[in-house]
């Protein structure tokens, strides 16, 4: 039986002597996939022409076969991306906006996304709606029902996150796309964080489209996520357009210029360390653990975390006590300190009108990584804002 906790930090090369409990934010590479990514690198390296012009394209494709049926996709209607943010910008300027034009947010959506939006809106027209959820969240139904309000007959997309980067809400998004089928609306679901803490089925939840880091909980390299379409999504395009132009869903995305793809190549090794671990009983023990540390920092703050536990899987908000305004800066800053003084890496996010701290439960974390983080973060506030 695997022993999760620090006795697993040997496998990666994180920094010692860090409680390092931000793993959501960038993942952190194990030494297996390193050196897996590492491997194809020489191979790329010892001859170029012939890695980029007869062994890259069918190696994407081999990888591909192995990855997407993993997350419920067909390896036809799969497409490597670097990461989330450029499949999204895939959809988005795929897609014909005009004036008059809605595309339906919440205030949990991701700033990245927020700012490709910001850009579309300024090019064509096209209005921002972006209903209210806040923070706590009382259950999926409020989420839902945000959703709701906010169609219109004008809604031309919806976006919705998987997991909420900001809050680590799960989103129910089954029934966002649920609304947007009835709507005739398609629905792009940002899944940055879903891979490897939730079980995923991208067909069986119905998206238009769906994308995916697997740099984070799947421990694969950066620059290593993932597109999907539905068999009926219309047409979209890499941001890039190059040599496989007009080869159609996933061809053109998979030949991009002159780049390092090793990360992509380096994904199966990732699913077979994630597997190693556990699968299915480390996104479980990683919840648990989450959930744990969540109620105890809540009860040492005297707050509350930033939902129930069914809407958290291995990151979990919880609100900080101060009457200090909230800026992203602010946070930003205490994060700063708490690494500086500390040597803990955690973020503290600012969200409806609060502070949050946000905590990551990674297979190499164990409960002693939060003893005494409340009185951390505490003093950090109390001498820094």
């Amino acid at each position: 039986m695997i022993q999760y906790g620090r006795g697993l930090l040997p496998l990666w090369t994180l920094e010692p002597g860090v409680r390092h409990l931000n793993h959501g934010a960038y993942g952190a590479c194990p030494r297996v996939v390193q050196d897996a990514e590492a491997a194809w690198k020489a191979r790329m390296e010892a001859q170029p022409t012939a890695f980029f012009q007869d062994i890259l394209p069918a190696a994407i494709v081999e990888a591909a076969a192995k990855v997407a049926p993993h997350f419920g996709v067909a390896p036809e209607r799969f497409a490597f991306v670097e990461n989330a943010t450029q499949g999204t910008n895939a959809v988005l300027r795929s897609l014909a906006f005009k004036p008059g034009d809605e595309i339906l947010i919440t205030d949990h959506v991701y700033n990245a996304v927020r700012m490709n939006l910001q850009d579309v809106a300024a090019r064509t027209g096209a209005a921002i709606v972006e209903v209210q959820v806040g923070l706590p969240v009382q259950g999926s139904a409020q989420i839902a029902a945000a959703f709701q309000r906010g169609l219109t007959d004008r809604t031309r997309l919806i976006i919705a996150d998987h997991i909420v980067s900001p809050s680590a809400i799960i989103m129910p998004v089954a029934e966002v796309v649920a609304l947007g089928k009835a709507a005739g609306v398609p629905v792009l679901i940002d899944g940055a964080h879903a891979p490897g803490m939730l079980e995923l089925d991208v067909d069986a939840l119905g998206a238009t489209w769906y994308v995916g880091n697997l740099h984070k909980w799947m421990c694969a390299p950066r620059g290593a996520a993932f597109i999907a379409r539905a068999k009926d999504a219309p047409e979209i395009h890499p941001t890039t357009i190059s040599h496989n132009y007009g080869l159609g869903f996933p061809l053109e995305f998979a030949q991009l210029g002159t780049r390092n793809a090793c990360a992509w190549l380096a994904v199966p090794e990732a699913l077979w360390f994630h597997e190693r671990l556990g699968g299915p009983d480390l996104r479980r023990r990683n919840h648990a653990l989450a959930i744990d540390a969540g109620a105890r920092l809540a009860r040492a703050f005297g707050t509350e975390t930033g939902g129930p536990d069914a809407l958290f899987g291995s990151m979990v908000t919880i609100r900080i006590p101060t009457t200090h305004t909230p800026t992203r800066d602010g946070g930003r800053a205490i994060r700063s300190q708490l690494w500086q003084r500390h040597r803990v890496e955690v973020p503290v996010m600012a969200l409806a009108g609060a502070l949050w701290l946000r905590v990551s439960a990674a297979a190499y974390n164990d409960t002693s990584d939060y003893d005494g983080l409340a009185e951390l973060v505490m003093n950090v506030v109390d001498e820094h804002l």
